[in-house]
């Protein structure tokens, strides 16, 4: 059963979405299992058990803090709570003042030390005297939680919380590397390293123990327990977690580097036969000449363009891809391509046809000018075979360089044909094809996250684009494993004897791997390589 994160806040991607909502269920099995296995032999109850039997004392606390306006009332019924969860979670409540390197005291309600004493993980309690479930890192230090022995610090009071981690708590000279923030309301687990991005967990009590999902008790248990955290030894669970997350993160961002690039050579490719044959124009000299990194970088633009909706319609919570309209998800979206991407095409007819290049130029339009058209266009104009009474949505323009149609001037001149734009939406609907036992997946891009995305674009701006001046192969190193995403080399027929076998490229089918002349190719730029290998430019 897929894990319910309802009350659980993965912050500017604590961890990837696409990690958190595809990978992480299998990933906490290892700890439930332990978990279980200590019930029925030590008859220790797991700690998401113990977390659903605070329900009831979570809410008595919540109703009994409706009748209390003094902050000392309401400080002693949050504390009352935190006494009986804290210890669930495997973590002592000890209110105590830490000093920090400037003078002041910080009132904090518990700590774990590394075994040389220095401070691991601090606890630091946020009291919401209004009790309308403040933000905890908007709230700031009251005077009642200082002991009444203490003189309270009153520069310290008025600092919200969130300034106090980032300078105060994470500015010491020998800062903890975790931070949980417990308020009535819920727990924030900050990390120092990646605090500077704002990225934390937001556990919300009202969702969870209201709602008592077993699998989001036992996240929230997996996520927070002092042994996943910060253990008395050996590895934190946490970042074994992050360590995954990386990795899947990674593995996905690759699928969508070898599917773009892939997919930047296919349209780079078409539109030089369709300028060249269809519209009869020389393109690799006269006024008509294509320069090879303008040709790139449109290609570049066309596909984030396709990229950028992918993510969009994935995320109808953004609220700008009119997803719910039945008119826009059927005649306009990306999404319904995307499905018909997945039907053969039989005849000649339907793959030199542009249906889907028609499709996603409307779509580009759309993005763009807005609907209702901010120029004015009429309903006729923007539909495809359905009439203007079916258009029952609305698109806000996006005005940007990515969709600026003057920005992709030599693609506007071309119709890309259907089995093309099939095979483009196809390599970034899948992930990569591996051995027998992986199969190819469909991508979801409600589980990317726009940082993944972001760094797939980045790494594709480090390739160039160039048109082979003459026909050419492809080379490597001997030993070395090949993959287009590595730095390309390649040879001209009459320097191919100076390569060994293991030196050469093969197609699938067992071929040498060949560029005809004119071909439009889209490779990391590398170094002169020995035996002459290297990038050629049609001139």
């Amino acid at each position: 059963m897929a894990i319910d994160f309802t009350g659980i806040g993965n912050i500017n991607e604590f961890y990837t979405d696409h990690y958190l909502n595809a990978i992480l269920e299998n990933d906490l099995q290892d700890v439930l299992k332990e978990w279980k296995q200590r019930e029925e032999e030590e008859d220790v109850r797991p700690p998401y058990a113990d977390l659903r039997g605070l329900s009831k004392d979570f809410f008595t606390m919540r109703n009994n803090l409706e009748k209390e306006r003094k902050a000392e009332d309401r400080l002693q019924l949050q504390r009352e709570f935190l006494e009986k969860l804290l210890p669930v979670l495997g973590y002592e409540f000890q209110p105590v003042l830490k000093e920090l390197d400037d003078g002041r005291f910080l009132p904090i309600a518990g700590e774990v030390k590394r075994p040389n004493g220095a401070p691991e993980l601090w606890i630091i309690e946020a009291l919401d005297p209004s009790g309308e479930d403040a933000d905890p890192l908007e709230l700031s230090i009251l005077n009642c939680q200082y002991p009444e022995t203490e003189e309270p610090n009153n520069e310290l009071v008025d600092i919200p919380l969130e300034d106090i981690i980032s300078k105060q708590v994470f500015g010491r000279s020998e800062p903890p590397r975790w931070v949980i923030l417990a308020s009535d309301a819920q727990l924030v687990l900050i990390d120092r390293g990646k605090w500077n991005e704002k990225r934390l967990l937001r556990f919300e009590f009202t969702e969870i123990l209201g709602r008592k999902e077993p699998s989001t008790l036992q996240t929230l248990a997996a996520l927070l327990h002092r042994d996943s955290v910060c253990p008395a030894e050996g590895l934190s669970f946490l970042d074994t977690l992050d360590e995954n997350s990386h990795k899947h993160a990674f593995a996905v961002s690759e699928d969508l580097k070898y599917a773009l690039r892939e997919a930047i050579e296919l349209i780079g490719n078409e539109a030089v036969i369709y300028l060249r044959d269809t519209r009869r124009k020389g393109i690799f000299s006269g006024e008509e000449k294509i320069d090879p990194k303008d040709l790139t970088n449109e290609c570049l633009r066309y596909m984030y363009r396709l990229l950028f909706l992918f993510y969009i319609e994935a995320r109808p919570e953004l609220g700008y891809a009119p997803m719910k309209s039945d008119a826009y998800r059927m005649g306009y979206s990306l999404e319904t391509l995307r499905d018909l991407a997945e039907v053969k095409i039989s005849t000649e007819e339907s793959r030199n046809g542009t249906f889907i290049h028609d499709s996603i130029q409307l779509l580009f339009e759309l993005i763009y000018d807005g609907y209702p058209s901010i120029k004015g266009k009429q309903d006729e104009q923007l539909a495809l075979g359905a009439g203007p009474e079916h258009h029952t949505f609305r698109v806000t323009p996006l005005s940007s360089h990515l969709f600026d149609p003057a920005r992709t001037s030599i693609l506007n001149r071309v119709k890309f044909t259907n089995e093309t734009l099939q095979r483009v939406i196809e390599l970034m609907s899948l992930s990569q094809p591996g051995n027998r036992s992986k199969r190819r997946g469909r991508i979801s891009y409600a589980q990317l996250g726009i940082n993944q995305l972001g760094a797939v674009y980045e790494a594709l701006l480090s390739y160039q684009g160039f048109f082979a001046e003459t026909d050419l192969y492809e080379v490597k190193k001997a030993g070395e494993k090949y993959t287009e995403l590595e730095t390309a080399y390649f040879v001209k027929a009459e320097d191919l004897s100076k390569y060994e076998e293991e030196e050469k490229v093969f197609n699938d089918d067992g071929t040498l791997k060949k560029y005809t002349k004119g071909t439009f190719i889209y490779r990391l730029a590398g170094h002169d390589r020995e035996k002459s290998a290297s990038y050629y430019t049609l001139a």
